[in-house]
């Protein structure tokens, strides 16, 4: 009794927005219906072509990321409940359009114009919580939207397939409930967290976090360190992205017929792992800067995703998703704290709407790197050369680690 209360404290007394935040991510994540199954109902239930369903997705995915990019700027400049509220209810409006068509052309305009109004409203969730927390207690709230996601995610594709084979119509008409219900809880329990001027103009935060003037570029020029951040972020996405690429060719090579319940079942302890460890590892790493947690999760990476070029059993395949599950932990909700730290207090909503491009930029990216790799040597070697790129991306992660140490040392009165 006395363990499980101190693995809940971290979690006692934050500020109400992040606990709304957390009921809201995981209503969002519950209904989100359309994403997974987009190329299945396309192909199958309207009947395109796949070339066309590629392109469709592929514009759909980009279109999504220039509206995060730009709203991040209307939340800096506007408000982030008023962005949140307008264009996640204008996109959920969008998807109940749906139902009353089956026209491909309207249909395809209609899902991406969901998507990129959504868009909008990406970077809000992580922009509150820098807002309204700082320390340890941000940590523990990024820790705790971390595990929201992965709940939702969970149980979210189950329900989705279930209403594609029997229900069609909810599978838009749920996905936008859901969305209009997360709505309603923002818009009812969570005040306006944008900074006022004054606040900016004597910022409570480090010294990182003070305002600044001028454009994102500008702002970010003068945190070489979140430059270099971002690079590395992009190796350790590569990386990651063989959870699904790489894997599921090399679980196939070895497993044959057996290999989608395999790869499946694999899936399931990344998800269950994902959805309760966090607890954990919040405890574990209180103490621990952002920095110091990403590096362990690149080692975590490079012995996860390094020894499947070693062994061929299913045990041993479940071991080495437990372990790349555990970087993936310390990645995802550190990363999120690394951004919120670095991030000016003027440029919040901006700054936190860079994180899902560079994640997009290594997803895009190391399927083509992999796919080039394996092309000339073959699918085991891949993870010889994942393992060693991991090592090499934790390496530069510490060494960023001790470059922000000497940062923090620096004087209040000196330039950062």
């Amino acid at each position: 009794m006395k363990s499980l209360k101190k693995l809940l404290l971290p979690y006692k007394n934050m500020p109400m927005g992040v606990y709304i935040i957390f009921f809201a991510s995981i209503i969002n994540n519950l209904g989100n219906f359309v994403a997974p199954f987009l190329t299945m109902f396309l192909t199958y239930s309207i009947g395109m072509n796949v070339e066309v369903v590629g392109i469709i997705v592929a514009v759909n995915s980009f279109v999504g990321l220039l509206a995060s990019a730009h709203g991040g700027k209307l939340i800096d400049v506007v408000g982030r409940k008023k962005i949140f509220i307008i264009f996640r209810t204008a996109s959920a409006a969008a998807l109940i359009l749906c139902v009353l068509t089956r026209n491909p052309i309207i249909l395809t305009c209609l899902l991406i114009i969901s998507n990129f109004l959504g868009g909008y409203s990406l970077p809000v969730y992580s922009t509150i919580i820098t807002d309204i927390t700082e320390g340890e207690q941000r940590n523990t709230a990024f820790s705790l939207q971390y595990m929201a996601l992965n709940i939702g995610f969970s149980v979210g594709p189950l329900l989705g397939g279930f209403l594609y084979n029997n229900y069609l119509n909810w599978l838009f008409l749920g996905d936008a409930i859901t969305t209009f219900i997360s709505v309603i809880l923002v818009a009812i329990f969570i005040s306006e967290t944008m900074p006022a001027k004054q606040e900016k103009s004597t910022e409570r935060h480090n010294k990182l976090e003070k305002s600044e003037e001028g454009t994102l570029l500008q702002a970010l020029l003068k945190r070489p360190t979140l430059l270099l951040f971002s690079f590395i972020i992009v190796i350790y996405f590569i990386v990651f992205s063989q959870f699904n690429f790489g894997l599921s060719i090399q679980i196939g090579e070895i497993f044959g017929k057996n290999s989608a319940t395999i790869f499946g079942s694999l899936m399931t302890v990344n998800a269950v792992m994902c959805s309760i460890i966090p607890m954990f590892l919040t405890v574990m790493t209180k103490e621990m800067k952002a920095s110091l947690c990403i590096a362990i999760g690149g080692i975590l990476y490079a012995a996860g995703f390094g020894m499947i070029y070693f062994i061929h059993s299913y045990a041993l395949f479940v071991i080495s998703a437990m372990l790349w599950t555990m970087g993936e932990m310390l990645i995802a909700t550190n990363t999120n704290v690394y951004i919120a730290d670095h991030s000016p207090a003027s440029h919040r909503g901006r700054f936190n709407s860079i994180f899902p491009i560079i994640r997009k930029l290594g997803f895009m990216g190391g399927p083509i790197i992999a796919g080039i790799y394996v092309k000339y040597t073959n699918i085991r070697n891949l993870w010889l050369f994942i393992g060693g790129i991991s090592i090499i991306a934790a390496i530069l992660m510490y060494r960023l680690y001790l470059m922000d140490n000497k940062i923090q040392e620096i004087p209040e009165t000196e330039a950062v």
